[in-house]
């Protein structure tokens, strides 16, 4: 399984404009919203994106639903 930080990316600094930047650190802030922290390996500058997620979160009742069967007889 690949890791986030080797991830193919299209961001690029806004401060030098070079594309050799890392992902420093990804924080969901609500069901909606992740932003990004990046670094620049050029001018050492960091910088934050914000983007939404493609997937839709599970609900309890997927998540549970393998591990606990029917009660019911």
């Amino acid at each position: 399984m690949a890791s986030i930080f080797s991830t193919p990316h299209p961001e690029k600094c806004p401060q030098c404009g070079s594309g050799l930047v890392h992902l420093e650190w990804r924080e969901r802030v609500n069901t909606q919203e992740i932003h990004d922290l990046w670094r620049c390996f050029n001018c050492k500058s960091e910088f934050v994106t914000a983007a939404t997620p493609d997937e839709r979160e599970p609900s309890v009742v997927e998540i549970t639903k393998p591990f606990f069967t029917s009660l019911i007889v």
